[in-house]
């Protein structure tokens, strides 16, 4: 299995621009021609989704550009074109008219396209077939304290996600620790791996494994598989939404309760947004689990708050962590509340 590694986000054609600009194109002899009459020669490096184009030029280094501000762009070398139905075309021009979306194939033929009809120009090569489309996030939290008191906290989190056009991985996990007075506190891990495949471009069906241990909630160890049917509202780097559910089995062995086994409903939700682009990011994201057999056997587990991107990959993020167990029993709590501020790396 071939796994290719892309650090670029999707290259997607916006309602103003997608006739106009080549996103990703790695020539040395592309022109810009703007509204006002600038002539630019260079490089496209990218169009953003939010309608900017990034343009290295030899004197000026990138540039954006609002491509609503573009007029036209020529380029020496060939254009892949996928189109929505899945088709794709070598294009040497691209140009908008009255029609539509005007190109001109290789072979000298010329066809129009209208907007909806074009998916994206020059695509990632996973949306072509071509490997896996790898992203992942690494952040971790360390407290150290000495005083009155000696106390230490470690906590860390990662999540990776493996995608080509019809299939996802996903494999996410977290672990907490704390130390008070060299006296153990509290020692709790999760992970998750999910494999999905897309009926379309948002609805997917797969299965689902989860393990998860809380020492101080007398959890040794729980299991949860399960079928999944989910949809994805929005996948891109601006907006992320979607949501999981299925049918569970769960397995739970207790340290020192009888151990239990049941049928659950399971959910699962993702949201994030940048508020500010590339620069401050919401998310918030969580887990469910619902006994079928007892409601009040009830999980479940919340994380909210912010990154914040600094440079290469690396973040910092502060969050709220609320973990709730209604199936703990004797003086255990069944809420715990959290607030987290990490150092991280995403690709």
């Amino acid at each position: 299995m071939h796994f290719r590694k892309t650090l670029t986000p999707p290259l997607q054609l916006t309602l103003a621009m997608s006739a106009l600009l080549i996103p990703g194109l790695n020539v040395t002899a592309d022109e810009l021609l703007l509204k006002d009459g600038s002539r630019l020669l260079g490089t496209v490096v990218k169009q953003d989704q939010k309608g900017t184009l990034e343009f290295k030029t030899s004197y000026a280094g990138v540039i954006k550009i609002k491509t609503t501000e573009v007029l036209e762009l020529k380029s020496d070398k060939s254009m892949t074109l996928l189109l929505a139905n899945g088709e794709t075309l070598q294009v040497s021009n691209a140009s908008n008219t009255p029609q539509g979306i005007t190109v001109v194939e290789e072979s000298g033929e010329t066809n129009t396209f209208t907007l909806d009809e074009i998916a994206f120009v020059n695509p990632e090569p996973w949306r072509l077939g071509e490997g896996w489309h790898w992203t992942g996030r690494l952040s971790t939290e360390l407290n150290h304290e000495r005083g009155n008191s000696d106390k230490d906290e470690y906590n860390a989190e990662f999540s990776t996600t493996f995608r080509r056009i019809d299939d996802r991985i996903k494999f996410n996990g977290d672990y907490d620790r704390e130390t008070s007075n060299d006296v153990l506190t509290d020692d709790d891990w999760r992970l998750n791996s999910r494999y999905d495949h897309f009926v379309n471009k948002q609805l997917f069906y797969g299965f689902n494994v989860g393990l998860e241990h809380d020492r101080f909630a007398d959890l040794s160890l729980r299991t949860i598989v399960g079928p999944v049917v989910g949809y994805e509202f929005f996948e891109s780097k601006a907006t992320n939404m979607g949501v999981t559910v299925g049918p569970m089995y769960v397995m739970e062995d207790f340290y020192k309760a009888d151990n239990n086994d049941y049928s659950a409903f399971g959910w699962q939700f993702h949201y994030d947004r940048f508020m500010i682009p590339d620069r401050i990011q919401f998310y918030h994201h969580h887990n469910g689990l619902l006994s079928m057999e007892n409601t009040e056997n009830f999980a479940w587990d919340a994380w909210t708050g912010f990154r914040f991107p600094i440079y290469a990959g690396i973040f910092a993020s502060t969050e709220l962590l609320i973990e709730y167990d209604g199936g703990v029993e004797g003086d255990v709590d069944n809420t715990d509340t959290t607030v987290n501020v990490k150092l991280g790396y995403e690709w």
